[in-house]
């Protein structure tokens, strides 16, 4: 439903207006408030969401007034200006200001109509617009393309300056990442291994009301991309089987002796093709990967950090325990108390 709210004194406006039938589930235009105090319509439409304001035009031009106040700050999706009469410096001052329309009476149905469509069109094209922004930013993720970090500080500028509800934009921001994050892991089962949904989306964040709340988000989501692009980053088909098989059983065997037989590969060509594709040696992934997960379950689970270490398959207990501190410079116990350590994973 699109929220309309009037803004008129005049009973004769208010009457007509009234009388036409184009007000709810036939057009999916609510009246959500009628006011004839212009004195506090800024606050009302900074406080609460419109799609259509209808704003009477008055002799002593408050309205005008308001008109440019409201485009300015863009505190309303559509703006059509409603008088009992038709003064053409009016008019072309309304429209001069941003108006979306002029209606007059006799009101037309089919005037309103029109602009009915105009404003869901302008609404399907914010929506198409964010669907653009999240298949951007999965194409992104899984290119490992470290230009991300620069994508999603263009995205908060161009929002924050988009909208002047920070609330607006932060929810437009939510909707975008979250639409991300989900699916990521539907796409990544092997992600619920090494992060929480809310490791990578607002509900790990609460509710985000200010500038700087939205720049940490946005700053966490990178580092949520940086983690994916280290477990997964750009391969060639012969490693897919590998790289799935590994990051799906971080808790498992991996030595490579194990995964040559598990897969029939040549334990040579496993360690020579991997390391030139991943630039990073056999081993030295897979303990990157157990390391991952080794944090996940610090953060999100009550498992004593012995039975962690010996979960990886870590016999020895010293070496886990530097493995893990040469990771993330601190030791497990610190890991797991993060308002006496500030962390990011």
């Amino acid at each position: 439903m699109y929220n309309v709210i009037f803004a008129v004194k005049s009973r004769l406006l208010l009457q007509e207006l009234n009388h036409m039938h184009i007000w709810g589930d036939s057009t999916g235009f609510r009246i959500r408030k009628i006011t004839d105090d212009f004195g506090h319509l800024i606050a009302e439409l900074k406080k609460t969401k419109y799609h259509l304001l209808l704003l009477e035009v008055l002799p002593d031009n408050q309205a005008i007034s308001l008109l440019k106040t409201i485009k300015k700050e863009n505190l309303c999706r559509a703006v059509a200006v409603v008088s009992e009469t038709a003064d053409f410096k009016t008019v072309r001052k309304s429209f001069l200001l941003g108006a979306d329309d002029y209606f007059v009476i006799p009101l037309e149905i089919s005037q309103f109509i029109t602009l009915f469509s105009r404003i869901e069109n302008a609404e399907h094209g914010r929506i198409a617009a964010e669907i653009c922004e999240k298949e951007e930013l999965i194409h992104l993720f899984e290119q490992a393309d470290f230009s991300i970090k620069g994508r999603l500080d263009e995205l908060l500028y161009r929002v924050l300056t988009e909208f002047c509800d920070v609330k607006e934009a932060v929810g437009y921001l939510e909707r975008i990442i979250d639409g991300v994050a989900a699916e990521l892991f539907e796409r990544h089962e092997w992600l619920e291994y090494y992060f929480d949904a809310a490791d990578a989306s607002s509900n790990g964040c609460g509710v985000l009301e200010e500038e700087e709340k939205a720049r940490r988000y946005l700053e966490d989501f990178n580092s949520f991309f940086e983690e994916f692009a280290e477990l997964y980053p750009p391969h060639g088909e012969g490693l897919e089987e590998i790289l799935l098989y590994i990051l799906n059983r971080p808790e498992g065997d991996l030595r490579q002796k194990t995964i040559s037989e598990e897969l029939y590969i040549n334990r040579s060509y496993l360690s020579t093709v991997f390391t030139a594709q991943m630039g990073i040696n056999f081993v030295d992934y897979v303990n990157t990967v157990k390391m991952k997960r080794a944090a996940y379950l610090l953060r999100h689970t009550k498992m004593k950090i012995i039975d962690i270490a010996g979960a990886l398959d870590y016999k020895d207990m010293g070496y886990f325990l530097k493995r893990f501190k040469a990771r993330y410079g601190v030791t497990p116990s610190q890991y797991r108390i993060p308002e006496n350590y500030e962390f990011q994973i």
